[in-house]
């Protein structure tokens, strides 16, 4: 209550007091930038801009008119080929251009610079940086992960629409545009820095975990895979640059899944 306030009242102060904002004139930009973003996993963002989303989903909303036509970058189309024939048993047998378009995926998609799931906003990095931090299942790791819960972090680098292809169980079209995210996940710790890991998950699902701050190689999930927004912290430790990952709008997961207990 206390920080709303004081936030009501910087905002009328920059509204309404001339000098005060002439001489602050060079940090308003960046102030309503960070003011627009949620906050932690708030709802905020999205109440604010929920007159523009356009599209709406069971749980997911998006507007629709900012999309952007463009090719997906060939590390993204590897990693989401590998996506499909994992889910869809896409026939595909080539990561080549040539096996690609044989088994009909596309190189071209749409792209968005955020989205809006279950009233909670999430951005690319180059959107907007701290809302593409995030917390999700891993169909590629799944339990085999050392996060909590067999959980990972990453980071949102692109979020783009696309058709799926023939597969055995869709065999006319069209084919609706499914929502998916291409996240760079952090990498896994040297096994000499596990003991100051273990510091902070003693404290559970509060105390968060320890990454490198290098990402790993892309991986496609979908808005589904999604647990929450987390926070990135760099520390040093041991001569070892890392990021300490905290979960922030959730307060304990279950053990065998993704959902809130």
């Amino acid at each position: 209550m206390h920080s709303s306030v004081r936030e009501a009242n910087f905002q009328a102060m920059l509204s309404d007091d001339s000098e005060v904002r002439s001489h602050v004139s060079n940090l308003v930009e960046a102030y309503e930038t960070v003011r627009a973003e949620d906050v932690r996993g708030t709802r905020l963002a999205h109440m604010a801009n929920a007159v523009h989303l356009t599209h709406q989903q069971p749980d997911l909303v998006y507007d629709g008119t900012r999309l952007r036509e463009s090719s997906l970058p060939d590390p993204v189309l590897e990693s989401f080929v590998r996506f499909l024939k994992r889910k869809h048993q896409v026939a595909v047998d080539s990561t080549s251009l040539v096996g690609l378009r044989g088994a009909g995926v596309s190189q071209e998609a749409r792209f968005l610079d955020n989205f809006s799931l279950r009233g909670i906003q999430y951005s690319t990095l180059s959107h907007r940086t701290r809302n593409s931090h995030i917390l999700f299942q891993s169909p590629q790791l799944g339990n085999a992960s050392k996060a909590p819960s067999g959980l990972e972090p990453g980071q949102i680098t692109h979020i783009f629409l696309h058709p799926l292809p023939l597969t055995p169980t869709t065999t006319q079209g069209p084919y609706p545009l499914d929502v998916y995210l291409c996240v760079r996940p952090y990498g896994f710790l040297q096994p000499e820095l596990s003991d100051s890991d273990q510091m902070y998950r003693r404290f559970g699902f509060a105390g968060g975990f320890l990454r490198q701050r290098e990402l790993a190689l892309p991986t496609i999930i979908e808005p589904s895979n999604i647990i929450s927004h987390v926070a990135v912290t760099p520390v040093h430790i041991k001569g070892y640059p890392l990021l300490h990952i905290l979960p922030m709008d959730r307060v304990r997961l279950s053990s065998n899944s993704g959902t809130e207990s």
